[in-house]
């Protein structure tokens, strides 16, 4: 082979050991730098918006805690149970408000039901919000009533201004000939489960809540004779009469006095 032909074949030898160098070695590199400057790029808008977000700490953490605080009120003006007695103590109590003026001459109530969450716990982010476990019931109410128009504003009043959540969610009332609103008004009773709040029953102070002697039979000895009971029946006549004699010559006398 001539020296010409070594020396050919030595530069195109060269020119393909470049051709491979630049495209396994620069290209790849070339390609790698590029990915790194991209993933830097995204690194550095992510530092940019964590520094932003620093900067803003102080008043997220505040908007958090006022948010928290509202929440836990919003939780608190719910009951955490509810059950008949209680529904029962909300009337009797509504009907001794004398600036109520209503009675309530009857009562229907339905069984609790859940109301289920229509919300979103998922935010624009992607993250997963927690519901905590509690969950709403809704008890209907059909109220029967009898009240006057100033009456009926404040029973209207007296529902929406009380503590616990309720809701009036319709009232049919016609007159009546001497003048009064009689009619059925639909009263929902709202509590929460799951809350951190245990159940407080209602306070019936002061309601009488039965009696010792369901069937007014007298107390005594329940083994007696014939005859021991017709002597107490006997003494119990003679002295019913002895009253009434008693009485009778008090009215007598009053009246002598007049005449």
């Amino acid at each position: 082979m001539k020296k010409n032909e070594v020396q050919l074949l030595l530069i195109v030898f060269g020119i393909l050991a470049l051709v491979l160098s630049w495209q396994l070695i620069y290209r790849n590199n070339q390609l790698k730098t590029e990915e790194i400057n991209a993933q830097n790029e995204e690194l550095k808008k992510t530092v940019d918006r964590l520094e932003i977000l620093n900067a803003q700490k102080p008043e997220y953490m505040a908007e958090t805690e006022r948010m928290k605080t509202e929440g836990d009120a919003i939780i608190d003006s719910f009951s955490s149970g509810l059950k008949v007695e209680d529904q029962v103590m909300y009337l009797y109590n509504m009907e001794l408000v004398a600036a109520n003026d209503v009675r309530v001459p009857n009562v229907s109530l339905q069984p609790a039901q859940i109301i289920p969450y229509a919300g979103v716990l998922t935010t624009e982010e992607g993250y997963e919000l927690q519901d905590d476990g509690m969950g709403m019931f809704r008890m209907e109410t059909s109220v029967g009533i009898t009240t006057t128009n100033n009456g009926l504003k404040n029973v209207l009043n007296y529902i929406y201004g009380m503590d616990s959540k309720k809701s009036v969610s319709g009232i049919s009332l016609t007159t009546t000939e001497k003048g009064y609103l009689t009619g059925n008004m639909k009263l929902d009773f709202f509590y929460l489960t799951g809350t951190q709040t245990p159940y407080a029953g209602p306070d019936i102070s002061g309601v009488t809540t039965g009696t010792s002697n369901i069937f007014g039979v007298l107390n005594g000895s329940a083994v007696q004779s014939d005859s021991g009971s017709d002597a107490e029946d006997g003494q119990t006549d003679g002295a019913e009469a002895e009253t009434e004699d008693a009485v009778s010559e008090t009215q007598n006398g009053g009246q002598e006095a007049e005449d």
